[in-house]
C-alpha cells in the first residue's frame, strides 16, 4: 500500500521522506522492500504526508477518516488497550499469551513506555478481539465486522440481479 499511495502521490522516496519529517532516509525503502516493520507514528507520519488513513496505511482498514489531527492518534493506543482490556477482564499476562507476545512488550505497550510496532499492535488487537485500527489510531470500528456476514451479503449489483432474473417479465 505504501509503494502504491506513494507513486500515486507522485514522490519518489526521498521527497516521501522529507514531507514525513523521518530522519532515516532508508525507511521507507525498507518498508517498501517489507524489511522493516514500522511503529505507529511512522506510519502515522507517511499517512499524513500522503494524505491517508494510518489504519488504511497499516492495516487496509478504510475508516473514512478524513481529518488531520491536532495531536498523533497513536498517543491514544496504551489507554485503548487499557480500557481494552479491562472491559474484557483479562489480566496484562493472559493478553500477552494470547498475543503471543511477551509480557514486558505488551505491558510496556499499555503503560505507554514505548509505542509499538504495527505487528504488535495487529497481535494484540487479535488477542483482544478488536480492529487494529481502532487500537493503533481510534479510528474505523472497534470490532472488525464478521468476514463471513459480510460474504454472505449480496451486493447492491447481486441484489438487482436477483431481482431481475426472479420476475421474468422484466
Amino acid at each position: 500500500r505504501l509503494k502504491k499511495a506513494r507513486l500515486t502521490a507522485g514522490y519518489d522516496r526521498k521527497t516521501l521522506t522529507l514531507k514525513a519529517s523521518l530522519a532515516d532516509g532508508s525507511v521507507v525503502l525498507g518498508l517498501e522492500q517489507r524489511r522493516r516493520v514500522p511503529r505507529l507514528d511512522t506510519v502515522e507520519r507517511l499517512a499524513d504526508a500522503l494524505g491517508l488513513s494510518p489504519a488504511f496505511l497499516a492495516f487496509g482498514i478504510d475508516d473514512a477518516a478524513g481529518c488531520i489531527p491536532t495531536a498523533m492518534r497513536s498517543e491514544g493506543v496504551s489507554t485503548r488497550l487499557h480500557t481494552t482490556r479491562i472491559a474484557k477482564d483479562m489480566t496484562m499476562r493472559a493478553v500477552s499469551e494470547k498475543a503471543g507476545l511477551s509480557h514486558p512488550t505488551a505491558r510496556s505497550t499499555e503503560r505507554g513506555s514505548s509505542l509499538p510496532t504495527i505487528a504488535t499492535v495487529e497481535a494484540l488487537a487479535n488477542a483482544l478481539g478488536v480492529s487494529p485500527g481502532w487500537l493503533a489510531y481510534g479510528l474505523g470500528p472497534v470490532e472488525l465486522p464478521n468476514r463471513r456476514a459480510i460474504r454472505s451479503k449480496p451486493t447492491q449489483a447481486q441484489s438487482s440481479e436477483a431481482n431481475t432474473s426472479a420476475d421474468p417479465a422484466i
